[in-house]
């Protein structure tokens, strides 16, 4: 008879291991848990500045003129409205200049695009310098810019469309063949007591650049309504 003291102690359950070893193993669990969420949260951080920087430059592709660094033209007519609107309430002076680069065409055809690009990029580049921060402005058809001046007059806006005319002719350009330079025409407008939409006051500023080209180019050609009447449409 195998008394008690003879019994064979009890082997210690290995799928209950000490209370030391199971608080390492928790401990340890707990610390690849707190690695594993800090490696998601910068990638999350990470994730969230890349779409914060795409968004921006979808939204600068959709609003300013990639070449030129001018605002496209949806964004200018909406900015522009809300300008007109502002100086109609408060009873502001409101002026537009209309500018366009004289024969930006032959400059294609004699020096290439490349070289027409430069010559739009150049003038872009002057008038964004000479603008003011408050000016709003725009490419509005291949190589016409616009630009609204809040709380200017006709005179204030001649003043400046002189100002950068003379400016964008004293540009010279570089190619293979040649140097050259090129000129530009402005008309300008003011919303005077009868002007009653933005849409309005830009096709007066386009009728008096329509006169300065047909005048001869290089100059700049304030709105009245004897232009007006000089306007042949098409």
């Amino acid at each position: 008879m195998i008394s008690s003291m003879d019994q064979p102690e009890d082997k210690v359950d290995q799928g209950h291991l000490p209370l030391p070893q199971e608080l390492e193993r928790a401990l340890a669990a707990e610390r690849k848990a707190r690695g594993d969420i800090e490696v998601l949260r910068q990638a999350l951080e990470a994730l969230t500045l890349e779409n914060a920087r795409l968004s921006s430059e979808v939204e600068k592709l959709t609003t300013v003129d990639g070449l030129t660094g001018l605002h496209c033209r949806r964004q200018f007519n909406a900015a522009s409205l809300i300008e007109f609107r502002r100086s109609l309430r408060f009873r502001l002076k409101l002026s537009v200049i209309m500018m366009d680069i004289d024969h930006l065409m032959r400059v294609n055809d004699s020096h290439g695009r490349i070289a027409g690009d430069k010559v739009l990029a150049g003038a872009a580049d002057v008038c964004l310098r000479g603008i003011r921060m408050t000016d709003l402005h725009a490419r509005y058809g291949g190589e016409e810019f616009c630009f609204l001046l809040p709380e200017t007059d006709q005179k204030g806006a001649h003043v400046l469309a002189e100002r950068l005319r003379v400016a964008i002719a004293g540009l010279r350009f570089h190619t293979d063949k040649r140097n050259f330079s090129v000129t530009a025409s402005f008309g300008i407008a003011e919303r005077q007591s009868g002007t009653d939409s933005i849409e309005r006051l830009l096709e007066q500023s386009d009728q008096a650049l329509f006169k300065a080209k047909c005048e001869g180019r290089n100059r700049t050609v304030m709105w009245t309504e004897q232009v007006g009447k000089f306007w042949k449409p098409g």
